[in-house]
């Protein structure tokens, strides 16, 4: 059984590095996987500091976007699983080990777990947040057959029945993507010990920024095909306050305030995205 990992990289190759170094530490033989790494940006090469592996190619996708970057990997991929993440994740050492284990008892895809880490220049308040709310993998895979790219696994043979990424889209076009394959037939498995670590956001105003980002591909996605109502009923069900968070157990009542009004005032950001967009007062912002 032979991997192609694909990870795309914008910009932020100080970043990658850390990625690239525990994708060379996989604990399976480095002749049963490759690394595609699909820079995204043609006037930040990658360093030369940055020490390739055997098993490691470098392509360019000057089309913007992380979803045309990894239907480039996955069509020059030589594998026969493909497995994406994002260039700030840390898979673990049996990463590819455990997605194989769960491939071989009959999954199509794999959606695998998400662990949230606190950068050490990031805010308790935005990691609480990002570990509470962020990446509930097991609850979009169970009951929405979705899953991210940050730690996705899926059969090559698979990806092209199922089609190319939705490079137009401006972020969702994991939970697109994977949707579509599922509803062609094919078996989307929770992966709990198929693990990466992806680091919080430093502070709320950062992850405000990705709700206005993610609004706004929602907007495309779904939000413009809405009639009247449908829009008015999402309106009002994502702006309404978040009470249940006031009785979270696991937070003493100071955090509990916190998190409840940061949530509010995160997803008042992404209606006013939306409404923005509608009204054509901005365009969308591109992953």
């Amino acid at each position: 059984m032979t991997f192609s990992v694909i990870v795309p990289v914008y910009k932020n190759w100080e970043v990658f590095k850390k990625c690239y170094s525990h994708l060379q530490s996989q604990n399976i033989e480095e002749s049963n996987f490759e690394i595609l790494i699909i820079n995204n940006s043609l006037d930040t090469p990658i360093p030369v500091s940055l020490k390739l592996s055997a098993n490691t190619q470098v392509f360019n996708q000057p089309t913007p976007g992380s979803y045309a970057c990894r239907n480039l990997g996955a069509s020059m991929a030589n594998g026969e699983y493909l497995a994406f993440t994002d260039s700030d994740c840390l898979p673990s050492e049996d990463w590819l080990e455990k997605a194989k284990e769960i491939f071989v008892k009959g999954a199509d895809l794999i959606g695998g777990k998400v662990e949230v880490f606190k950068e050490q220049d990031g805010t308790e308040l935005a990691y609480d947040f990002e570990r509470t709310f962020a990446f509930n993998q097991k609850k979009n895979i169970l009951e929405k057959s979705q899953s991210v790219t940050a730690n996705l696994f899926v059969k090559k043979k698979v990806f092209e029945t199922a089609g190319p990424f939705k490079e137009q889209l401006l972020s969702g076009g994991d939970f697109e993507w994977t949707r579509r394959a599922v509803s062609s037939g094919f078996k989307l498995e929770y992966g709990e010990e198929v693990v990466v670590a992806h680091p919080a956001r430093l502070s709320i105003s950062e992850i405000a920024k990705k709700r206005k980002r993610t609004s706004g591909g929602f907007y495309f996605r779904e939000y413009q095909d809405y009639n009247f109502l449908e829009k008015l009923k999402y309106i009002l069900v994502m702006g309404r306050p978040r009470i249940s968070i006031l009785n979270y157990k696991n937070f003493n009542s100071k955090r509990r305030f916190e998190l409840f009004f940061a949530t509010w005032f995160i997803e008042i950001q992404g209606i006013l995205e939306i409404l923005k967009i509608q009204f054509g007062l901005k365009k969308a912002e591109r992953q």
